[in-house]
């Protein structure tokens, strides 16, 4: 990248250190803690809101082996019968892949009659492609590859579990010699990632993996070089834009020192692969799964993977197939040859927050790293449980984060959008779908809330509805309204009204007019507790089994409240999802 002079620009202006700007900044902050602007990454580091040159002896010497910032988009086919496979792949071509993974679904698919009509119009020699699922054993396979015409020289790759039969280790690699370019290792976190696992983490798992490969197939002779020369490393781009930009940086640099330990040269690097997450996509807000496929997009392309897989941003039960499929598909072309990404290498390079983040990230990953060897490696570390634990406890605190909504995801946990007719029609495909996200996924909790709701609806003709009631201030009021009205509708509930009501018979008349089952009192008071008590008492005369809900935590004297007959408190920092799911309970959906 081009770097300006450094007395080129403000160079008017005294220079600034970090302890300079810290102390104006913590004056400016009066009361407010400076800590409260430091962020606590879920990865286990703090970070600082503002670095400075100081910084500047601390950054890491990150590896490059890329003259541009060029990608390979490689979009994903799933093979259930190798002619429809085949119009899929040639279909991608159309939105600029430049690299196929062909999913097999079956064993038997992959005979030399069935992989010609796969690859029919296709050319191999100049088309990355990449292999995942049921695969027969590797050396059967690879032979069969070997028979299509140009094959051999194919840059492309088996991918998935390593632990998949491939007879014996030096079998392996003597096939491989007919494949120069082909990958035939590959380290997938992936799976570590659906269950839970953060970017430190994913990092540390890649490095082990790595290391592993590397340990098991230097002992067929072959040296470091040529085995990371056919290995590829998978991971997964989650949405926060900056860990995930500096998670490749990171990595790289570890495995320089990692492959280096192992006597592979200073250029040597395998093959970087991205796929989008699918932890956070959501079933029922497709679009807005268009803006996080864009930001994780943007994150991997400066992070400088060698590969991008973007996943479609909806399964096809909201959005038509064929409009998913070209809508994600235009992302990468947009950031291509709209945003002109791929001109810079490594444009991250020489920002103190990026290069501040990519160390942490470094040192924290190493130190986890550390951990799996001293295990035994990475496969005896996972068979004695060590990883799942580590993983299980960093899934529990995000969940926690998602269920008290401290983390916001539009469309699921907050603003929730009111389903569309095709989603009504495939309710049931779509619950099924959400009771099979993965363990480590933050979407499908609240989505089958709403789900289950909006069944109930479909077989009762009734929606469990909210009125919410405002008293007192109308700037505090109104605000209570709009946390409450946003916190029912990600349970599916519907809003039957809302106002500002006074004390007055028609007040209630007009608050029970839809026959709501639950109202919430948004009380601005400085003491709420007297007119909370007159509302819930007359309430409770004139419906009994009404669920009278308090906007705010609860005060001091609760307990009159509760006597009253308030059932419950909705605040920030309530676990939502739990509450939601006893609202459902208490209104009959089941």
């Amino acid at each position: 990248m081009t770097h300006s002079r450094p007395d080129s620009l403000f160079h008017e202006f005294p220079a600034v250190s970090r302890e300079d700007w810290k102390k104006k900044a913590t004056a400016e902050l009066k009361d407010t803690p400076y800590e409260s602007i430091v962020w606590q990454t879920p990865d286990g580091f703090n970070l600082e809101p503002w670095y400075s040159h100081d910084e500047k002896e601390q950054h890491l010497a990150i590896p490059y082996y890329k003259a541009i910032n060029a990608w390979q988009n490689c979009m994903q086919v799933i093979v259930r019968d190798p002619e429809t496979a085949n119009k899929a792949a040639l279909e991608c071509f159309k939105l600029d892949a430049s690299a196929i993974e062909f999913v097999i679904t079956d064993p038997s698919i992959c005979t030399p009659a069935n992989l010609s009509i796969l690859f029919d119009g296709i050319d191999t020699s100049a088309v990355a492609v990449y292999f995942s699922g049921q695969l027969p054993p590797a050396p059967e396979f690879l032979n069969s590859l070997l028979a299509i015409p140009g094959f051999s020289e194919n840059s492309g790759g088996l991918l998935g579990d390593m632990s998949r039969e491939i007879g014996s280790d030096a079998d392996l690699l003597e096939c491989g010699t007919s494949l120069p370019h082909f990958k035939l290792f590959s380290i997938d976190t992936i799976p570590f990632h659906e269950k839970g696992s953060n970017a430190v983490q994913e990092i540390a798992l890649a490095l082990a993996g790595v290391s592993d490969c590397l340990h098991r197939f230097l002992e067929t002779g072959a040296t470091a070089d040529t085995l990371v020369s056919r290995m590829t490393v998978i991971l997964p781009v989650g949405s926060s834009h900056f860990t995930e930009l500096a998670k490749p940086r990171a990595l790289r640099y570890l495995l320089g020192q990692l492959l280096k330990a192992y006597g592979a040269s200073e250029t040597s690097m395998p093959i970087l692969f991205a796929r989008t997450s699918e932890r956070n996509r959501s079933l029922l807000d497709p679009y807005t799964n268009v803006l996080r496929l864009t930001t994780e997009a943007v994150s991997a392309v400066l992070g400088g993977y060698d590969t991008l897989q973007i996943g479609a941003f909806d399964t096809g039960l909201s959005v038509n197939p064929d409009v998913a499929e070209r809508i994600s598909g235009n992302i990468h072309l947009i950031l291509k040859e709209e945003a002109s990404l791929d001109r810079v290498v490594d444009p991250a390079h020489g920002s103190h927050y990026l290069e501040a983040l990519t160390r942490n990230l470094a040192v924290s990953a190493w130190d986890i790293f550390k951990n799996i060897e001293e295990k035994g490696g990475l496969a005896t570390a996972c068979d004695k449980g060590f990883v799942s634990a580590m993983i299980s406890e960093v899934a529990a605190k995000r969940r926690k984060t998602v269920d008290n909504r401290k983390k916001t995801l539009i469309g699921v946990n907050r603003y929730p959008w009111p389903l569309v007719p095709e989603q009504q029609e495939n309710i049931d495909a779509l619950e099924l779908a959400a009771e099979k996200m993965p363990e480590g996924n933050e979407t499908a909790g609240y989505e089958l809330l709403r789900i289950n709701t909006l069944s109930y609806s479909l077989k009762c003709g009734h929606t469990p509805s909210v009125f919410i009631w405002m008293v007192g201030d109308p700037v505090i009021s109104f605000r209570q309204a709009g946390f409450a009205e946003d916190f029912f509708k990600c349970g599916g509930f519907e809003i039957a009204g809302k106002g500002a009501l006074p004390f007055e018979e028609s007040s209630y008349i007009t608050a029970l007019e839809k026959k709501p089952n639950i109202i919430v009192l948004c009380i601005a008071e400085k003491d709420p507790i007297p007119s909370a008590v007159t509302l819930c008492s007359k309430l409770r005369r004139l419906d009994s089994g009404m669920i009278t809900v308090m906007a705010g935590k609860p005060p001091k004297e609760h307990d009159e409240l509760l006597n009253a007959g308030i059932d419950s408190f909705i605040y920030t920092g309530v676990n939502v999802l739990e509450m939601l799911k006893s609202y459902q309970h208490k209104t009959g959906v089941k």
